[in-house]
């Protein structure tokens, strides 16, 4: 096996020796935190592949609904919460509703939906609420694996002439 440097394969940061690496097509990847290699395990081709080393941030903005409204105090420890996880850079909280945004390379709303469920701040569970976030799982599932392909060629050629 080849031994990758001592970087994350996913943000770039140092990676920690604490962290398990992951070995995919007899190369070892290394990690800075859980989430990262969570990250890595849910699409590795991105990673592998060399493209994101040239990327630029694929940020994205969602409004969620809470389950229930919440008083100053939880909102101070959710919105706490939320700006420590890695990728996140900004969570507004008014009434019922949750306002984030974050780099879709670091994470993406199923790992944001697995914090919240985590410390117990869910989310609305209605028929028209689930399906509106499992579209957008499918679409940043979508994106992330188009990106992981490249920007070859696939059936994108003109038909041969007869």
């Amino acid at each position: 096996m080849t031994l990758l440097g001592g970087t994350c394969s996913v943000c770039g940061m140092r990676a920690e020796a604490e962290v398990s690496s992951v070995a995919y097509h007899k190369l070892v990847f290394h990690f800075c935190s859980e989430q990262c290699r969570e990250t890595f395990e849910a699409t590795p081709q991105l990673y592998a592949s060399g493209v994101i080393e040239k990327r630029t941030p694929l940020l994205k903005t969602r409004k969620l609904r809470l389950a229930k409204q919440c008083d100053a105090d939880e909102v101070k420890v959710l919105e706490t919460y939320l700006l420590e996880m890695m990728g996140v850079t900004d969570a507004h909280i008014q009434g019922d509703y949750l306002q984030i945004s974050y780099d879709m390379l670091q994470v993406t709303l199923v790992r944001i939906e697995q914090l919240l469920n985590k410390i117990e701040a869910g989310l609305d569970n209605s028929w028209w609420q689930r399906l509106r976030r499992g579209w957008v799982h499918n679409a940043e599932e979508n994106e992330l694996g188009n990106l992981a392909r490249g920007t070859g060629a696939c059936c994108n050629r003109s038909p041969p002439r007869v």
